[in-house]
């Protein structure tokens, strides 16, 4: 891959997206980890989440404990942490909520849920979830984590562009939920 491609204008809110990146079998990570290492994935995460600027991430605890303390809180951010650990202490800046929905009330600007599996399966179901950053990874990598299936409701509206790093090919993708006919007019 040449140059990252530029992600499309993030959605208001009360709309939120999903960014994520799977493997074939729907795999998001092993060990509470990534299960592969692409640096232009990393990139267009990046690119994605931060954007223009005030914009806000909204992760489960797990996956804010599994990014290295060097990165954390994720800079150019509003860093949220889902956790019902009222005694779960976050560093000054960040902001923690007992809920998704308690975490969307309060965020302003873009929000993106970026993990893990059980909060990517709540926001999947959440009306207010109108889209995906899904970056594709062909192959299988033996993860213990997965994406929930997407259902009828989605389709995908767009590529942004694939690549290949050390053997693992890629591709950047969007889908948007689709509204109703029905309920397009209420």
């Amino acid at each position: 891959m040449s140059a990252l491609p530029t992600p499309p204008v993030p959605l208001e809110p009360p709309a939120f997206a999903l960014v994520v990146a799977m493997d074939q079998q729907r795999g998001i990570g092993r060990d509470g980890d990534l299960a592969w290492r692409l640096p232009e994935d990393l990139k267009w995460f990046r690119a994605v989440t931060v954007g223009a600027g005030g914009q806000s991430v909204i992760m489960g605890r797990k996956t804010w404990d599994s990014i290295p303390d060097r990165f954390r809180p994720l800079p150019e951010r509003e860093n949220w942490v889902l956790t019902r650990q009222p005694e779960y202490a976050v560093p000054s800046g960040v902001r923690r909520a007992a809920s998704l929905d308690q975490a969307l009330a309060h965020c302003e600007g873009p929000r993106f849920v970026i993990g893990g599996g059980s909060l990517y399966a709540e926001a999947l179901q959440h009306p207010s979830c109108t889209r995906i950053y899904l970056t594709v990874v062909e192959g299988s990598f033996d993860c213990d984590t997965f994406l929930a299936e997407f259902g009828p409701d989605w389709q995908h509206s767009a590529e942004f562009g694939s690549g290949e790093h050390e053997g693992i090919r890629y591709r950047f993708e969007q889908w948007d939920r689709v509204v109703p006919a029905a309920d397009a007019c209420t």
